[in-house]
């Protein structure tokens, strides 16, 4: 069977970059992220300073007869409140923006050529995108966990826990980003891990690049509409593989269309 090689989960990126430069009409989709993010980012912020600064200081300073402890645990609650509402805003973004970020998929579909899918539903496709989280999240949280204790207990391990995080977040994002066009297209667990295994090298590689990106600050929500884009554009490649290659037999599945 012939498959995407290995440096097709790169250039799926670099198709993911092209695509919305040239494509004005998925701009005000692509800012979706941005926008939502800075909207919870703000409103927790505000709601740390101007509620939770004083209500903590006025707690503090007079039970302990101390003003300036009220002061200084104030704006300590607010911080940390702060930074618990940043990482808050990170994690709800991408299901908020998801109907902005399944237009792009459209999109990128639509300039490739790819078969037209039946609508879903609304909550049909709300269950698919729960369990694909549901499932990467009791995967990879676990075997991350595992590593960064064994790393810690025993610090020369990281010659083989770092590579090995890398290797387990990569997945964990590019199950996440391909969840976007699958779950649009109603794929079934079984047959996205089978996905994620016949073609481990390229959806690896896929992933590790963005797993290295989205260390820089803010780029998380930027890259995520061209997470997206690359993703679809990825999964397009996968499937003209498998279509290929079941000219004649039907899938393993029963269902010789892949995203169909």
């Amino acid at each position: 069977m012939t498959r995407p090689r290995l440096r097709d989960g790169f250039l799926a990126i670099g198709f993911g970059f092209r695509f919305l430069l040239r494509s004005p009409r998925t701009w005000p989709f692509a800012l979706v992220p941005a926008v939502v993010f800075l909207t919870l980012a703000l409103s927790t912020t505000a709601l740390s300073v101007y509620v939770i600064r004083p209500w903590l200081s006025g707690a503090v300073g007079p039970a302990t007869g101390v003003e300036w402890a009220g002061t200084v645990v104030g704006w300590l609650g607010a911080v940390a409140a702060g930074l618990l509402g940043m990482l808050l805003s990170l994690a709800i973004t991408p299901p908020l923006s998801a109907p902005a970020l399944e237009h792009i998929v459209g999109e990128v579909e639509r300039e490739l050529g790819a078969p037209e899918r039946p609508a879903l539903g609304f909550w049909t496709e709300v269950w698919f995108g729960i369990k694909a989280q549901a499932l990467v999240a009791c995967v990879a949280g676990p075997l991350l966990a595992l590593l960064w204790i064994v790393n810690f207990a025993f610090p020369p391990a990281q010659v083989v826990t770092i590579p090995l995080k890398l290797f387990v977040a990569a997945l964990a994002l590019s199950w996440n980003l391909l969840d976007y066009p699958l779950t649009l297209h109603g794929w079934p667990m079984r047959r996205r891990l089978r996905l994620l295994w016949d073609n481990l090298r390229s959806v690896s590689a896929f992933g590790a690049l963005f797993a290295l990106l989205f260390w820089i600050p803010c780029f998380p929500i930027l890259m995520l509409p061209v997470g997206v884009a690359a993703a679809t554009r990825l999964l397009c490649q996968l499937r003209a593989a498998d279509d290929r290659a079941k000219q004649l037999p039907a899938s393993r599945d029963g269902d010789p269309n892949l995203l169909s």
